[in-house]
Order: structure tokens, then sequence, then C-alpha cells
């Protein structure tokens, strides 16, 4: 069959306008089809089921003149339809860009006249003022802005902020996962300060996120690890405080023992407040270890650095792990907060020994403080006959 002359300059326009890349940038996004243009507009062709049942191949309009300024946004309008065909399993009626191109967004427009939406790079420059808006750059702020900047970074820069965009990217994440609910949470925000409509439904697919449960190492598997490790070596000594007293890692590097089973340290997570001192606990596995040794000493509040301490601990938990494949620095800590559970250690003071309140102790180890209190209860009964 000869290709008629409207079919090769069809194909001549896509070529010229480049818009093999968008497909393969769709298609390794999971979204199967291809970008055409037909008389000079766009069209996603791709099989999908009509709101009359009807399953074909079909051209969808996107609604857009066939030029490679409008590229971008054809993209994010892709990405849009296959969110909604996803989720409702149908070809929408109508198509979301239908008549979503002029809502109020909340940037400014004369006469409070309603103005077309930001794109992604302006929503993302209001975030930016609206996120340093009377607070201090400290390196623990500078972090937090990272997170939330590196969110947004997964939409497309110059496309136009809409909450089908936000919530067809959002959906890319797992279900349940922490990608998921971070997502949620930043897309939220993002949408709300710029005046975008219907966050309702970026709740609706924050679906809870657990956690996954991780066998800690037990005293005795703790003890042999520790009998392991080269006591010259620059992370030892710190390997072995942070068994020993279960203070945050990227705290150890401040923790002093004062010789009687206690030890100043810094808290160092207190919401962008600066660091205060502590006193920690020793449970020890190991009585004695020998000198304090760190890599790099905080012997004051204001010689504590974020990112220094990132970068550290990095370094730190990489060596732990070719010392021992599978533990993380994170799960000394938790197995100190089991250990104060067997020991009977006050739940109040377990807590403020490791620098959280009661409600955070409890809530990440109340299986194991209702595990303490049937075994208590248990024991209290003595040898009474069961019921």
């Amino acid at each position: 069959m000869r290709e008629d002359s409207g079919q090769k300059v069809g194909k001549d326009l896509a070529k010229a306008l480049g818009l093999d890349p968008v497909t393969v940038s769709l298609r390794n996004r999971g979204i199967k089809g291809s970008l055409v243009c037909v008389n000079d507009r766009l069209f996603w062709r791709c099989t999908a089921t009509d709101d009359e049942g009807v399953r074909k191949s079909r051209r969808v309009p996107l609604g857009l003149p066939a030029n490679s300024g409008q590229l971008i946004e054809a993209e994010t309008r892709v990405v849009t339809l296959a969110a909604e065909i996803g989720r409702y399993g149908i070809l929408p009626n109508p198509l979301p860009w239908a008549s979503a191109t002029t809502r109020s967004s909340g940037l400014p427009g004369a006469g409070g006249q309603q103005t077309r939406l930001p794109t992604v790079s302006e929503a993302m420059t209001q975030l930016e003022v609206d996120f340093w808006q009377g607070k201090v750059r400290t390196g623990a702020a500078e972090r937090t802005w990272s997170r939330l900047a590196d969110e947004v970074k997964r939409l497309p820069q110059q496309a136009t902020l809409t909450m089908d965009l936000l919530v067809a990217v959002a959906s890319t994440t797992a279900p349940g996962s922490r990608s998921r609910l971070e997502a949620c949470k930043v897309f939220k925000r993002l949408a709300k300060l710029v005046g975008v409509n219907e966050t309702e439904r970026l709740d609706a697919i924050r679906t809870p996120y657990e956690p996954s449960q991780r066998d800690l190492p037990s005293d005795a598997e703790l003890t042999a690890l520790l009998l392991r490790l080269d006591r010259a070596h620059k992370y030892s000594w710190i390997t072995w405080a942070l068994v020993t007293y279960g203070c945050r890692p990227s705290e150890v590097f401040s923790l002093r023992p004062a010789g009687d089973g206690t030890a100043k340290v810094l808290t160092v997570k207190r919401k962008g407040k600066p660091p205060i001192w502590r006193t920690a606990m020793a449970l020890p596995v190991i009585e004695e270890w020998g000198t304090r040794s760190v890599p790099w000493d905080i012997s004051a509040p204001a010689q504590y650095d974020s990112l220094e301490a990132k970068r550290v601990t990095a370094a730190w938990g990489k060596w732990l792990v070719s010392q021992e494949p599978g533990v993380q620095l994170y799960d000394f800590r938790h197995s100190w907060a089991i250990r104060s559970i067997r020991e009977s250690v006050p739940t109040g003071l377990a807590a403020r020994c490791m620098g959280h309140d009661i409600a955070v102790h409890t809530r990440t180890y109340h299986r194991w403080l209702e595990q303490a209190d049937v075994a208590a209860f248990v024991a209290s009964r003595g040898n009474a006959k069961p019921v």
C-alpha cells in the first residue's frame, strides 16, 4: 500500500519535531504508545477502551499544536491520561485537559482575575521562598529542603502544575511505600501553596506506610561482633559506644562516658532547634573498651554540623557492612531499646536516655513493650491454675 501525502508529511513533521525521544521517555515510565502528529496537531496513539467498552488502537487528541514548544506539555498530558486510564480502566470522557487551562492558581493576576496555572518550576520557586521564611539556614534545614526539592524534581519542570499531573506522578510509586507517602505529602503541600484544588485526590492514593520489621542482632551476636573488631580502628570505639548507650549514630561523636554508667551526649534531633546535652545510660554487652576515640570530635553544640555528621556516618555505615553484612547502625540503637525493656528500665527513663518522648518510644517499640507486659503478668501469677 502506498503511503499518502498526508501520512508522509506527518512523519516528516514528527521527525523534525523530535517526537521519538518523548515516546522513549514515556515508555521508560511504563506508558505504552507513541506520540504522533496529524494535520499539524499532536496525538497519542495507543490501545485503549472507551466508555462504551470498545477496545481498539486509536489516536487520542492532546489538544496541542504540533510544534516543539508543546512537547513538554504533550508529555505531561500523556502521563495524566495514562494515570486516568490506570485508575478507571477506560479512556476518560471528557479528556482531563479539556477544561483545566484557566483555573485559579494563586499566581498574581490583574484585578483578581483568574490566571494561568503555574509551571512546576514556578511553583518550586514559591515553595523555596515559603520554606525558608523565618528559618535559619542550618545544615539540618538544608537537608530538609533538599528532600523536598528532590520530590518536586520528579515532576517535569516546565509542565503546567495540575492536580492530574501530581496524582499521575505520585501514582508511579509503589502503594504502601515510603516513596508514595513522601510524594503525596510534598505534592499536597505544593498544591495548597499555589492554589491548586482537589488535594483530596492525593489523600485518596496516600496508602498507609508501615516500615518493615528488621531482625535485630541479639546480645550474643553483638558481643561476638565487638570481639571481632580491631580496637585500634577509628570506627571501633564509636561502634562499642553506640551498642552500649543506644544514642543516634550521628550523636555518638559527642558522647563522653562519665565512668559511672552514664554519659553526656548531644541530642541533635530537635525540629529546627540547636542540639542540647542529655544524659545517656550504659547497658553494655561488653563492659570495657578502652580510651575514647572518635573520627570527628564534638565538644560543644555549636560544633555540630548535620552535613558533616551525615558524611562521617555514611562512611562508618559502609565500614560496618564490610565487617558484618546486613547490619545497620540503627540496629544497635533499636537493640539497646529492647535491652532496656528486657532489663525493666522504666519507659519514660529509657525514652529520655534515647533522646525522644514517651509517645515516640511507645510507638516504635510497642511490640516489645507489650511482650514484656504479658510476660510480667504471667510471671506474677506464679502457679495459678488456668481458668
